[in-house]
């Protein structure tokens, strides 16, 4: 697995192993494109799957490894992190606005029994269940992926410090790359 590297500081290795669990929820995440008008999951999983790359493929190993490309890949991970929180209380707040939409109706006599053989209350739950059953799984997946890209990022910070601390040695003054 590509966190194992021995080449590689202890930092850049764990930044490894959890940017592989960043990408396959930035990938699930983007399901949030399914959701009508509301595509903040969509968007938060696109800059995951974006900042999870970068880590995994273009950060270097070794005397290679670039501070700059975890730093890069750490703000996109938290602006993924922080696109998802929003996109939690945004599909919360879709639903709501939804199940009460409804339920307006029923109070309003909009729907009524006898005029067009619509029970509201059979109605009201049949939406929202519904709803509940395509956004909810959504808004989990968020909240998960929220929590992953948060120590992602972290960690992707934690890597850079400690990629620009690791000393390269010098001849007469010229930084040169340690032998493998």
């Amino acid at each position: 697995m590509c966190s194992n590297d021995p080449n590689n500081l202890p930092e850049v290795n764990k930044v490894k192993g959890v940017a592989i669990a960043v990408l396959v929820f930035g990938v699930i995440s983007c399901l949030g494109f399914l959701v009508p008008g509301q595509w903040w999951g969509g968007i938060g999983g696109v800059l995951a799957v974006i900042g999870a790359s970068v880590l995994l493929c273009c950060s270097g190993s070794g005397a290679s490894a670039s501070a700059g490309s975890h730093i890069g890949a750490g703000v996109l991970i938290a602006s993924a992190a922080i696109v998802h929180a929003v996109a939690v209380i945004v599909y919360i707040l879709f639903w709501a606005n939804v199940v009460n939409a409804v339920n307006d109706n029923c109070d309003d006599d909009v729907y009524s029994y006898n005029q067009d053989g619509v029970d509201c209350d059979d109605l009201a739950s049949g939406v929202g269940a519904f709803i509940g059953v395509l956004i909810w799984p959504i808004i989990v997946i968020d909240i998960a992926t929220f929590c992953v890209e948060l120590i992602c990022a972290i960690f992707s910070f934690q890597a850079a410090q400690a990629v620009r601390a690791q000393a390269l040695p010098t001849t007469t003054g010229v930084p040169v790359a340690k032998p493998v």
